[in-house]
């Protein structure tokens, strides 16, 4: 058995949203995977850079690590299933950077899965609904917003069922309700050469918020799902947009890990940006733009630079597929 898996990359929080929402964006991992002829059931991981130059041979992991997400999930929802596992050899075509608040870990959390999926499929005629597998990937990533993004693709909303115990019966521990890009916007920005591990950067977050950050907080994702679904933006939108991009939940909290963040997004504003915001656990920075803005004539990195710190600028499209398996 081949088969080729392909997971977009995806943004999370945008701004106000934290832990809500995420966008699948056009930057794929893809995993290539051989049945082999090993009787232990082990998987062999090799990792190649990917076609789109985003992932440097020099940034790529020199051994596997024995916790490795991918393998991780695989074995997991064999062993849920009472099955054993089978041996594969996988190459991994990277090109989602690692620890950069693009959805690396959940791309890899997924594939596992699938394989997994597919295996129980195709040798013995069971298979978990997509809306399973969903659940099973949150027992190692808890939080949605990247792994619905890069599973259903384009923009998702997660909300937590209602109580604990609705989830523990069998029912779904998050629901989705997919949202529609109507503004006549584009995404880009910057991916810059910092690593930034998600559960460090998560640390930094608030355990409780005040009614008058709640009340900014929720005012604030309201206003940014009336601007993305309008299909004409009007000046006054224009300036509603910064508004709706406002956080008090983890952008500050975050902004000393990279350099001249907020002095990036004041340029970026002056360029024309909608609105800027840090993409998930950081460090990568994206904004909306005007679709008919030519990025090509914009330094977005300058300041970052002049940070003694290397960035790739880079623009992407909405992922309205999620994840693919192609045979």
């Amino acid at each position: 058995m081949s088969l080729r898996i392909s997971v977009p990359a995806s943004t999370a929080n945008l701004g106000p949203g934290f832990d809500i929402w995420g966008i699948a964006l056009d930057l794929r991992n893809d995993f290539v995977c051989d049945k082999a002829n090993r009787s232990d059931g082990s998987i062999r991981l090799s990792f190649l850079p990917g076609p789109s130059g985003a992932v440097a041979a020099s940034a790529l992991p020199k051994k596997v690590d024995s916790d490795n997400l991918f393998v991780r999930a695989y074995n997991h929802l064999l062993k849920k299933a009472g099955q054993n596992p089978v041996a594969y050899d996988v190459q991994v075509l990277v090109n989602v950077p690692f620890s950069r608040g693009l959805g690396s870990s959940s791309t890899a959390i997924l594939a596992g899965l699938t394989l997994a999926n597919e295996t129980l499929r195709r040798e013995h005629e069971m298979a978990y609904r997509i809306e399973q597998l969903l659940d099973f990937a949150l027992e190692f990533e808890p939080h949605p917003d990247n792994l619905t993004a890069a599973l259903f693709g384009g923009w998702n909303l997660c909300l937590p069922a209602t109580t604990t115990a609705e989830s523990a019966e069998g029912g779904p521990s998050f629901m989705r309700l997919p949202l529609k890009v109507r503004a006549p916007i584009k995404i880009a920005g910057i991916i810059p050469d910092l690593k930034l591990e998600t559960r460090d950067s998560r640390g930094l977050i608030p355990v409780s918020v005040s009614r008058a950050d709640l009340i900014f907080q929720t005012s604030r994702v309201a206003a940014l799902v009336y601007l993305l679904q309008k299909e004409t933006l009007s000046p006054a939108d224009t300036l509603s947009f910064r508004a709706a991009m406002e956080d008090r939940m983890h952008t500050g909290q975050r902004a000393h890990l990279i350099p001249g963040m907020f002095e990036i997004f004041d340029d970026w504003y002056r360029d024309g940006a909608y609105g800027c915001f840090l993409s998930g656990a950081g460090s990568t920075l994206l904004a909306f733009w005007p679709q008919g803005t030519d990025l090509s004539t914009l330094d977005l990195g300058r300041r970052m630079r002049e940070k003694k710190v290397a960035s790739v600028s880079r623009e992407f499209q909405i992922d309205q597929n999620g994840l693919m398996v192609l045979a």
